[in-house]
Parts: structure tokens; sequence; C-alpha cells
């Protein structure tokens, strides 16, 4: 375990960025109580793939990288760097309306609130109550 927290701990973001999901996700969640700090910025890299890969149809996943990392870095005691994180995801992705509406709501503190999908909307509206 420590071989792998002095490799994250020496590793830049922009490597971690590059990191598959497949790799990076069952290992922020082992760091998650220990190392706080650590899984915080495996999540940052995780949601910041997603957003620096325009893969919108993946923005419910940055968004709850983005709300599991603010939660690691306040358990950290880090809020200046989930602060300059905010400010990152502010300059190079403002365009992405899609994606910027549910992060404000995060980082004002509220739920980022998920959009039901076609076929979940479908089931609320045609399937009885109870069912």
């Amino acid at each position: 375990m420590e071989r792998l927290v002095r490799c994250i701990r020496e590793t830049s973001d922009n490597a971690l960025e590059s990191l598959s999901h497949f790799t990076t996700e069952a290992v922020a969640e082992g760091l998650a109580e220990p190392h706080p700090e650590l899984a915080a910025r495996l999540l940052r890299a995780m949601g910041m793939r997603i957003l620096n890969a325009k893969k919108s149809k993946y923005y419910h996943e940055a968004l709850d990288n983005f709300e599991d990392a603010k939660n690691c870095y306040a358990l950290a005691n880090l809020n200046q760097e989930w602060l300059a994180v905010v400010a990152e995801v502010r300059r190079a992705h403002y365009r992405k309306a899609g994606f910027m509406s549910g992060f404000e709501r995060l980082v004002a503190g509220q739920s980022p609130g998920r959009k039901l999908s076609f076929l979940d909307r479908a089931r609320k509206r045609w399937l009885p109550r109870g069912s």
C-alpha cells in the first residue's frame, strides 16, 4: 500500500488524467479513508478525463467523480485545493452547459441533479404506481 501511495504522490495530475477509470476507480475507493487527499486527486483526474475528452454522454459520471472528490478534499481539510479544482473547471470548461449547471449546483453545496434517462421517464409516466 505504501508503494502505491508514494507512486500516486509522485505522479502529476496530467499523468493521472491519462489513466483509465478501470485502473483508478478501485484505487480511489480504497484510498478514500486512509488517504483522502490522494483519493481526491484520483477522483479529480477521472472527472477531468471525461471533460477533456468531451464525452457529454458521461458528464453525469464526471459530476459523481467531482462530488466524491469534493468530499475527499473536505475530509483531508484541503479546501484550497478544491477551490483550485473549481477554478480550473470553470476556466477550461465554461462552455459545456450540460455539465456546468450541475457542477455549479455541486459547488454551491446542492445535489448536482440527475436527468432521468428516456427509459426511466417512460417508466415513470406509463407504469402504474407500485409496479
